[in-house]
């Protein structure tokens, strides 16, 4: 008897019958006739298949007893479906929409594999051919950020997936978001207006692919210490007084050689133990001008200005000196405005912000001077031994000294905050960064160490033994926001990193002990016992 579905059935029920065969085929009893659902009210409520040898009805024992289902002969199952595809055809695409939720609803796993399968290739056949972008459904804003938290090589690659990927990834905007975020803008705010206007083109755009790749590179080169080396010479009484040095232990060492550096965008200048300030050609290696006025070695300097450059110097024979330099392709010019008198034994240190200098001596002491009139405003006396370096900003003073300790000072008063001891010997060399809540400092124990500004708690040691940290007293320490830099009597030049203190690099050259150091965010320039100055170029 053939089966027949009661004409009460909506279409519904129809089209939800029939389909469910066809997903269900993998789950029937005979492949040729399928097992299907039907909502039609019997009184049997029972499975039945139809027997392809006998062709009767045989009923099938199921768990499924809210359900009925019943089996087409194949004929029948045909002609069926071909009514219902027709009549589906006949629906408006809203009335398709409906009918196809509801036949998903019904559907299990296996049907939902099924469909799947069945609709992959056609899920875009009449859409645009960005409409599975993600990128192509978002605001340019957006996608300029999202495609800047990639590193370059990622972006590199997105730009290949298709046209608008290509142009997002071409485009300056993600490229100044790239080559503006803090791991590639430059530490110093005048280089990077400097690259910037290097990298402007004539309609006043900066090309800002081909700055981040200027800097990228130029990190990479920190990172892997590639640099190109020069070497100046020149300060040859300081290199006779380091041949005799070597004879003598390190307790007994005597200062010799360059003892202090720095240096602009053309010139370099130095100041060594024989009392006499150098500056040099930075491009040519050769002596432009010495400066002769201290006495004695020249201990620390400092240099700012652009057309006329100030100079301050502070020496062994007690003075700090403030010098005034022109300098022309063809001429210079030199001339010490200003001698400072107050401290009554060497000026080891000195810092400059604006027109008052902060120095540190080896009478102990710290003093505040007014560089505009030469007075002395404060002297700071709570050190027990020589003050050997020193750095303040207009909120803090931070002194460092051969008591090994080092001190934290009030600007505006003077009051000594805090005292830091863990140091086993002299603080030779300190950096602080208010923004960072950071002191870094070196000493005579090969140490370097990180403080917390605001707790005075030492977070981080950098020791030769677990660290690959100097093997010699660490004499110049310098730092920026990303970097630390340090020089010591191993002959080595050291980059860490300043979140993690992972060392970065280690630089050789030098024949003798590193004595101070400068750097920027193109160069490093270190001094020595050796009595040369040397300029590393990380430049790509």
């Amino acid at each position: 008897m053939r089966a027949s579905l009661s004409k009460s059935d909506n279409a519904l029920s129809s089209l939800t019958s029939v389909l469910n065969s066809r997903f269900k085929r993998h789950h029937s009893i005979d492949d040729d006739y399928p097992v299907i659902s039907s909502s039609s009210s019997s009184n049997d409520d029972r499975k039945l298949y139809i027997d392809s040898q006998t062709d009767h009805r045989v009923p099938l024992v199921s768990n499924e007893t809210n359900n009925q289902q019943i089996v087409f002969e194949k004929s029948v199952f045909s002609s069926e479906l071909v009514k219902v595809v027709e009549w589906f055809n006949q629906l408006n695409d809203r009335q398709k929409e409906t009918l196809l939720r509801e036949l998903v609803n019904s559907c299990s796993s296996p049907q939902w594999h099924l469909l799947s399968l069945l609709t992959a290739d056609n899920w875009h056949r009449d859409c645009p051919s960005d409409c599975s972008d993600p990128l192509a459904q978002l605001p340019f804003d957006i996608s300029f950020h999202i495609l800047s938290l990639l590193d370059p090589v990622s972006v590199s690659q997105c730009s290949r997936v298709n046209k608008l990927w290509y142009y997002l990834c071409s485009h300056p905007e993600l490229w100044r978001k790239l080559a503006q975020q803090k791991k590639w803008a430059f530490s110093s705010h005048l280089l990077d207006q400097q690259q910037i206007q290097a990298y402007t083109n004539e309609q006043k755009q900066p090309q800002w692919k081909q700055i981040f790749i200027e800097r990228y590179r130029l990190r990479s080169r920190w990172l892997n210490g590639r640099c190109d080396v020069k070497t100046f010479h020149g300060h040859v009484e300081g290199y006779h007084n380091h041949l005799l040095d070597k004879l003598l232990s390190n307790s007994t060492r005597i200062s010799s050689g360059v003892s202090c550096v720095q240096f602009d965008s053309q010139t370099i200048i130095s100041g060594c133990t024989d009392g006499t300030i150098k500056v040099w050609n930075m491009n040519t290696t050769d002596e432009i001008i010495t400066l002769v006025g201290h006495s004695r070695s020249v201990r620390c300097l400092h240099v700012d200005g652009t057309n006329e450059v100030r100079l301050v110097s502070g020496s062994n024979d007690r003075s700090i000196k403030v010098w005034s330099i022109a300098i022309n392709q063809t001429w210079s010019k030199c001339a010490c405005k200003l001698t400072l008198l107050g401290h009554t034994d060497t000026v080891r240190c000195l810092v400059v912000r604006d027109d008052i200098c902060v120095s540190g001596s080896h009478d102990n002491s710290v003093k505040i001077w007014n560089l505009s009139n030469g007075l002395c405003l404060r002297t700071l006396v709570d050190h027990t031994d020589k003050v050997l370096c020193v750095q303040f900003n207009w909120e803090y003073i931070v002194s460092g000294s051969t008591d090994k300790t080092i001190k934290i000072w009030r600007y505006t008063d003077g009051i000594c905050l805090r005292t830091l001891s863990a140091h086993n010997g002299s603080v030779t060399c300190l950096y602080f960064d208010q923004q960072q809540d950071l002191i870094v400092s070196g000493s005579l124990d090969y140490d370097i160490r990180f403080w917390h500004l605001s707790t005075g708690e030492c977070c981080q040691k950098i020791d030769w033994i677990s660290k690959e940290g100097h093997r010699g007293v660490i004499r110049a320490l310098k730092a920026d926001s990303w970097r630390v830099v340090t020089g010591a009597d191993d002959k080595t030049i050291k980059v860490w990193d300043i979140r993690t203190g992972v060392r970065l690099c280690t630089l050789k050259n030098h024949t003798d002990g590193v004595t101070c150091l400068s750097f920027n965010d193109y160069m490093i320039v270190s001094g020595s016992f050796d009595g040369s100055v040397k300029l590393w170029n990380f430049r790509p």
